[in-house]
Formats: C-alpha cells, sequence, structure tokens
C-alpha cells in the first residue's frame, strides 16, 4: 500500500500555542506505516497593520515534533500583513519550497476566514482545524472544517459555514505517563493548599478574575502559583497586597507542565476573551484537578470543563470565590469533582479515539479529487 504524504502548513507552526499543540498531537501520532508527514512552518514575524506578536519557535516543541519522526521545514515570512483579505505572507520562499502537487492532502490549524496561503492551493485536498471564530471559508477543495467544540461549530455554521463539511473534534494531546514530579518543596510550599493554572504570555488574555477572587480566600495556609502568563499579573498581585503569589516562567516542555499541574490542588482559570475549545482544561482533568473560570466572548471552554467544574459570570467574583473556599474546605465535594473530571477526559478526549477520527478522515480526503 503507498502511504499517504501529508503537509502541515502553519505561520508560526512550532509556537507553544494551543492550536499548534493540536497539530503536533496529530502529526506526532499518524503512524508511520501509513503516512509521511512533512511539517511546514516558520519562526514568528512582525505583523502589518497589528502590533500583535504571534508567538515565536518553542525549542521543546520543535524537540517534540523531531522525536516523533515527523520531517520538519522550514519556511521563511518576512511579514504577515493583515491588512490585507488573505493576510498575505511577506517576502516568503514557501512557493521556492513547497508543491501542492506532491501531497495527497493539507493540513492547517486556521482562524476561519479565507487565509494565504490557502486560497491559492487549488486542487488537493485541505482539512482545516478551526480554533477561532473569525470567519468562514468554503472554498471548493476544503474537505472538512474541523471545531474543536460544539459551541464553535454551530458559531461557525451561524456565520455560513458549510455544515455538511463540518467535524467537531475536540483538541487532543498527548498526555505524558505518571508519575510526575511535585514542584511544592523546590517552591517552599509544602503545607499550602495551592491555585493556580498556566496561560502564554499575551496582555490580550489577560484576566483580572482568578486573583481578584483569590484575594477573598487568601490564608497564610493557601498559595496561587501561575506558569507563564502576562507581567500584568505580577502588577495585579502587586496591587491586591498577596501574600502567596508565585509565578514560573512559561514553557512548551510538556514534563514541566504537568509536573507544575501535578503540583496544584485547584485549577483556577481565567481568560479575557475566552476559550473555543480550552486545552489546559483537558491537562488539568488528566491530573483530577477540580477547575473554575468564568464566562467570556468565546464559551467553548463550558462544554470541555463539563461536570468537574464550575463556570461564572465574569462579574460574579463572589461566586468564583466562594468556589475556590468550597473546594479547600469539602474533602468530599473536591474528590468528587476531580473524579468527575478525570472521567470525561477519559470518554471525550483521550488520544487514541480521537485520532482514529482524525486518521479517517485523512484517508477519506486522499480519494477526493477537485479541479482548478
Amino acid at each position: 500500500m503507498n502511504k499517504i504524504k501529508v503537509a502541515f502548513i502553519k505561520f508560526g507552526g512550532l509556537c507553544a500555542g494551543g492550536t499548534e499543540r493540536f497539530l503536533h498531537a496529530i502529526a506526532g501520532n499518524l503512524p508511520h506505516d501509513k503516512f509521511i508527514v512533512d511539517y511546514y512552518y516558520c519562526d514568528a514575524a512582525p505583523y502589518i497593520g497589528s502590533n500583535w506578536k504571534h508567538p515565536d519557535t518553542d525549542p521543546d516543541r520543535k524537540k517534540y515534533l523531531e522525536s516523533k519522526g515527523v520531517n520538519l521545514i522550514k519556511i521563511n515570512v518576512g511579514f504577515k500583513d493583515v491588512r490585507t483579505p488573505h493576510h498575505d505572507w511577506v517576502d516568503t520562499n514557501l512557493w521556492d519550497i513547497f508543491n501542492e502537487d506532491d501531497y495527497d492532502v493539507i493540513l492547517s490549524g486556521r482562524a476561519g476566514h479565507p487565509e494565504y496561503p490557502f486560497h491559492m492551493i487549488r486542487k488537493t485536498p485541505l482539512i482545516n482545524i478551526l480554533t477561532l471564530t473569525a470567519g468562514v471559508d468554503n472554498q471548493k477543495n476544503i474537505f472538512k472544517s474541523i471545531q474543536i467544540s460544539n459551541w464553535a461549530g454551530k458559531e461557525w455554521v451561524k456565520q455560513g459555514g458549510d455544515a455538511s463539511r463540518l467535524e467537531i473534534i475536540p483538541v487532543i494531546q498527548e498526555m505524558p505517563q505518571p508519575p510526575f514530579n511535585d514542584m511544592r518543596k523546590g517552591l517552599g510550599v509544602e503545607d499550602k493548599f495551592i491555585y493556580g493554572f498556566h496561560q502564554r504570555n499575551s496582555n490580550g488574555i489577560f484576566s483580572e478574575v482568578p486573583l481578584k477572587a483569590y484575594k477573598e480566600v487568601e490564608t497564610d495556609e493557601t498559595c496561587f502559583i501561575l506558569l507563564g502568563g502576562h507581567d500584568n499579573y505580577k502588577i495585579q498581585a502587586k496591587e491586591l497586597n498577596l501574600k502567596n503569589f508565585i509565578t514560573i516562567p512559561h514553557t512548551g516542555d510538556g514534563e514541566i507542565i504537568h509536573s507544575f499541574l501535578e503540583t496544584l490542588d485547584v485549577f483556577a482559570h481565567g481568560r479575557n476573551d475566552g476559550e473555543t475549545f480550552g486545552a489546559v482544561f483537558t491537562e488539568a482533568q488528566y491530573h483530577n484537578l477540580p477547575m473554575i473560570s468564568h464566562r467570556a466572548k468565546s464559551n467553548g471552554h463550558i462544554e470541555v470543563i463539563g461536570p468537574g467544574g464550575t463556570v461564572f459570570d465574569r462579574n460574579d467574583i463572589n461566586g468564583y470565590s466562594n468556589e475556590m473556599k468550597k473546594l479547600k474546605e469539602d474533602k468530599n465535594y473536591y474528590n468528587n469533582k476531580g473524579k468527575l473530571g478525570y472521567d470525561h477526559f477519559s470518554k471525550n478526549y483521550a488520544l487514541d479515539s480521537q485520532m482514529n477520527r482524525i486518521i479517517n478522515i485523512i484517508e477519506e480526503a486522499k480519494n477526493k479529487e477537485y479541479g482548478l
């Protein structure tokens, strides 16, 4: 049997973001006996028309894909021009290196709108993983548009997305096997009840909610630890005069992330714009952590959290802090939430079942033919 040749193409494709981690999990777990996988990526480049900075290449994510035998192909992009309808890549050598005729199927993680370079790929079947609800593209050779939550899928169809080509597949991640390290001793918090979460360093997603709520429950017996996150959290913690607030530098290293999660008692989350999915919650569930979050513009995380946590209105700081207190003081309630979360993860987000769905979609796409 001839192997299926698959290309992944993603601007900033080796950063540690949630979209990229989803692509990494897929690329890294396609079986070598069936697939040849090329992964095209570039380092982060400046935007024209926006001061937003895309996260840059993370060495740990690169190391992960190399360990999985994925063929990494680096391309150059000088700028991303978001003033143009397709967010064109400026000064790129993509077309000197890439030829769509070399592949059976092409995958990427996208925002939703017709986007460079995919609007120029017209014959090869495309599979889009949509991690934002920022528009619709029903280009003829898009075989499937994969949304990562039911909430996001409904929003996309409302905007005009072709429901016949929609698939709902939650973000998958490859979870490391226990035992995990516990950071408590190294951080000097062995005797604390620890709240916390992890987040990339971006001002746009900073949420004031978790630390405001924590301020209401802080005692000498508690601690809040943040892995990554924007400096605004440090500023807020100082303004709130928090006594036990610890930060750990951002990382894409899965071992460090899961050691951090093993250290927590409660995953106390907040994000300004919300989540179209929220892969961080599946990681928390894997560690039997009860979860708390708040509603925002995007609310895909509510279904991901499921029965293992509680989501409050953004302005309900009192409800959030009361939940923090209840989880600390009511052991039966705490244990039940953790178990419900782990069971929710095992049923809905485990790697094998979701990878089988994606493999089937790729195999089906291979047999489609599209003219120019």
